[in-house]
């Protein structure tokens, strides 16, 4: 499934479930909790700690997800 991010454009969920070193975006549940159920697909793959540790921080400024992009 694909998505049109504010950030980076056009983007598939798996670039999302995988952008930060292997873990998810911090922004994931916003962008696609109206369209799967994603709160489902994290528990599955990721665990308690991992989630917390992303999605408890601070999102990234735009210029840090470019950076980030740009080392993919």
């Amino acid at each position: 499934m694909i998505i049109y991010c504010g950030h980076l454009g056009l983007i598939d969920i798996s670039y999302c479930l995988n952008m930060n070193d292997g873990l998810p975006c911090k922004n994931i549940i916003g962008c696609w909790n109206e369209r799967i159920d994603i709160i489902k697909i994290l528990k599955e793959r990721f665990s308690e700690d991992q989630l917390n540790m992303t999605l408890n921080t601070l999102p990234s400024s735009r210029l840090e997800r470019i950076i980030e992009a740009m080392k993919m």
